[in-house]
């Protein structure tokens, strides 16, 4: 009986025990119907704004993407229009994000974050003048995190102030000392002055850190090309494709390894992979028409050239290498119209000069025995370039062959010959 008493009692709860536990899920009821209640509010007023998704994840992307246009549609808030902002940056649409980050500034121009993230898309867009400004008014706003000291000592690289932006990225390192990205900027820095294995050894650290960081890959392939490493250069290309198989500058760097080290075939046919990912991609197109000029490939280098010229109509010199290609095609009519092209853009560039000059004659050749005469010169230049090509024989005095006469005498060494005196 002590037994069975002593189990119950040490089963049955203290009284205080068993009312905490109710007030404690009354609690919880309650705060539970609060947030649902201001959750159904937000939707009936304007739209809930869901948070950042995750890099990589692209259908958590286009979801948040089509959230925050409802949301802008339905009431326009400044903070809709600075997360679309973002989530547009990492897709890589920068034209876009930046509208929408000006937008949100214009709403409210007092939120540091606004100003840090149109930095981040200023200089996505090679502005860094303008980023700076905007990174430095993001701190004047409280701002205090390791990505705007970060971005600030990267835009101060770029203007090569390295003293200040090695302050900043120590100030980075000191709030995050795991930070890959602060890392890659401290060897970028380092490169950039010339000391190369302590740029590679900061490269391998932030791939420690951070290993799916693009940038980091891209420098230490270019390191090893320049140093003429190609195994080196290709396995960190190798390992980047694994990570971003779908970056065309990956396969462009990979055709710059093998180009380098004179294997034309492999080079162009990552070049061609490029333009497969990327068919914008208008430096590739130039690499793949100065292999097969290399070749000899005239037809093919001289189509490559044109789509430069269709991407990037102000590529330096692009008219004279399509006018050289025309010109060993023997189409010298193009040629000349490219030549023409080229040296009016470019006064100083003699190489379209002389491909002018010697297309010209050549298409003369072909149409006239007489090829010092140019074909667009005028009826006076032409008469007066014939009358010079005519012997006067007027003024010439034309002598007889004379056969050589006999020595007469020998005096020394000397030989003394009797020749006839011409008058």
């Amino acid at each position: 009986m002590k037994e069975r008493k002593c189990e119950s009692a040490k089963k049955r709860k203290p009284d205080w025990a068993e009312g905490w536990r109710k007030f404690l899920s009354l609690f919880y009821s309650f705060t539970l119907s609060l947030l649902l209640f201001s959750c159904g509010s937000d939707n009936r007023q304007t739209a809930s704004i869901p948070d950042f998704p995750k890099p990589g994840d692209s259908s958590r992307a286009e979801g948040a993407l089509r959230a925050l246009t409802h949301a802008i549609n339905q009431s326009s808030p400044a903070s809709a229009y600075a997360k679309r902002a973002v989530i547009l940056l990492a897709m890589g649409r920068i034209t876009d994000a930046l509208a929408d980050i000006d937008e949100a500034i214009s709403r409210n121009d007092n939120a540091g974050f606004y100003y840090l993230t149109r930095a981040q898309i200023l200089r996505a867009l090679n502005q860094p003048d303008r980023a700076l400004q905007n990174a430095q008014r993001a701190e004047i706003l409280g701002v205090d995190t390791p990505e705007l000291y970060t971005l600030q000592g990267d835009l101060l690289q770029q203007q090569n102030q390295f003293d200040k932006a090695k302050l900043y990225v120590a100030k980075a390192l000191q709030m995050a000392p795991y930070d890959g990205e602060a890392y890659f900027f401290k060897g970028l820095m380092a490169a950039r002055q010339g000391d190369t294995l302590q740029a590679l050894a900061l490269y391998q650290q932030s791939l420690r850190l951070k290993p799916r960081y693009l940038e980091t890959y891209s420098q230490l392939a270019s390191i090893y090309r320049v140093l003429r490493d190609p195994n080196s250069a290709l396995v960190y290309n190798r390992q980047a494709l694994q990570y971003f198989p779908n970056n065309p500058r990956l396969y462009y760097g990979r055709g710059l390894i093998y180009h380098v080290e004179g294997k034309l075939d492999s080079a162009i046919a990552s070049y061609q992979q490029t333009v497969q990912v990327q068919p914008s991609y208008y430096q590739a197109f130039f690499q793949m028409g100065l292999i097969n000029q290399k070749y000899r490939r005239y037809d093919a280098a001289q189509a490559n050239y044109q789509r430069v010229q269709q991407l990037r109509p102000q590529f330096p010199r692009i008219d004279t290498y399509i006018g050289y290609c025309f010109e060993q095609m023997g189409q010298y009519d193009q040629a000349i119209a490219a030549y023409t092209k080229a040296t009016t853009q470019n006064v100083a560039d003699r190489q379209a000069a002389a491909g002018l000059w010697r297309s010209r004659r050549r298409q003369y050749a072909q149409n006239s025995y007489n090829s010092l005469l140019l074909p667009d010169a005028p009826d006076e230049q032409v008469q007066t370039a014939r009358k010079r090509t005519e012997i006067d024989t007027t003024r010439v005095r034309i002598m007889t062959i004379q056969p050589k006469t006999k020595v007469t005498s020998r005096s020394g060494d000397s030989l003394q010959r009797a020749v006839k005196p011409l008058n």
